[in-house]
């Protein structure tokens, strides 16, 4: 197990957890320490074993010197930090690699399974691990295909994440406080409460005019809201991906081929064409996702009639899992080419190492391109 230190010029294992956002990490560290007391926590655990339940759990981009731990190649992983003093982060931590070389024997080693199930926690792992993103939506949902129960606390946006969501939710949701507030003005105030409440982690009694508007009973009311808050951090998401998205293409046609040997070029002028269009096919089919849900909510606020929108979050625990893949496949693309690719410096690499490059992120995307030889 290598160890994750805390070193001048690089992120503390301390800031990766106040910071980092829900789709990056799944600090569970923080969890244990707000929660200590809580049934949920307790009784539903996502890992069984208390040290891996502590633990800071990242998706990661593999490094070039990390390649061989994995097989085959990959471009993200998952990376488990057991940090050292759980009163300090800034200690830093050791670390393993989902799935690296001896996986098994380094969890084994480090953490004691002689009376625990260990099959139930490497089936959460590896679960995760075929993830392309870490937020709560797309855990839950995984985990409940596998029926593995596990307590509500820990599907919960990290704290940057809420805080940066509250101001955009705002601005969602002003027509709905006018429909179910009808007696109170939509102001500033009342505005930012119910951002709160949907946001929360926990469904509020201030919430029963809006359940009742719904027309629901308490536990449907409750999963229509953890569908309706996945919606909603999705198209808080794709603020951001856009313009990274458009950055990425143009960065892609900068790829010269006039710098590539005749057996290297088509290889180059396909690979080319074919991420241009998985991306703005897969960008497409995110945003006609996204239009399926405000078709919905303007059936709400516009028409008064809850009836359509009621149904949309009732039976679209698919759609937005299908929505939060694509938009993870996305991040993980743009991630990979501005880390391994050096982004819109991709023109100044060497040849060799931007076709390594270009066949790893096809690979990971499951595309192949066949590469023909010179004749």
């Amino acid at each position: 197990m290598q160890v994750f230190k805390s070193v001048d010029g690089a992120r503390s294992l301390k800031s990766i957890a106040a910071t980092a956002s829900s789709a990056r990490v799944l600090d569970l560290h923080s969890i244990a320490a707000e929660n200590p007391e809580d049934p949920d926590y307790l009784e539903q655990p996502l890992f069984i074993h208390p040290v891996l339940n502590r633990s800071i759990i990242v998706k990661h981009n593999v490094y070039a010197e990390e390649g061989d731990k994995l097989a085959p190649r990959r471009f993200t992983a998952t990376k488990v930090i057991f940090p050292f003093d759980k009163a300090d982060l800034n200690l830093g931590g050791q670390y393993l690699i989902v799935d690296q070389t001896d996986f098994i024997g380094l969890l084994t080693r480090h953490l004691d399974y002689t009376d625990r199930p260990l099959d139930r926690d490497l089936a959460v792992l590896r679960s995760v691990d075929r993830l392309p993103t870490l937020d709560p939506f797309l855990v839950r949902e995984i985990l409940n295909q596998q029926r593995i129960e596990v307590g509500r606390c820990y599907y919960q946006f990290s704290k940057a994440d809420k805080a940066e969501m509250l101001h955009f939710v705002a601005g969602e949701i002003e027509a709905l406080i006018r429909m179910c507030f009808g007696e109170m003005k939509a102001n500033e105030k009342r505005t930012q409460r119910l951002s709160q409440l949907l946001l929360a982690d926990q469904e509020s009694p201030e919430l029963e005019p809006l359940r009742e508007a719904f027309g629901m009973a308490a536990e449907e009311f409750s999963e229509a809201m953890f569908s309706w808050k996945a919606f909603l951090y999705y198209r808080w998401r794709t603020r951001t991906l856009g313009p990274m998205l458009k950055a990425t293409l143009r960065s892609i046609s900068m790829v010269r081929s006039r710098r590539y040997e005749r057996n290297d070029l088509s290889f180059v002028i396909r690979a080319k064409l074919i991420l241009e269009k998985t991306i703005t096919t897969s960008w497409r089919e995110v945003g006609h996702s996204l239009r399926l849900y405000d078709r919905a909510f303007a059936s709400l606020t516009e028409k008064e009639s809850s009836e359509n929108f009621r149904s949309f979050l009732t039976h679209s625990s698919s759609l937005f899992v299908e929505l939060g893949e694509r938009i993870g496949r996305l991040e993980q693309a743009v991630s990979f080419w501005n880390h391994r690719l050096g982004g819109e410096r991709v023109s100044d690499l060497p040849p060799e190492e931007l076709l390594d490059g270009m066949r790893d992120l096809l690979q990971a995307l499951t595309i192949r391109v066949e590469e023909r030889s010179a004749a």
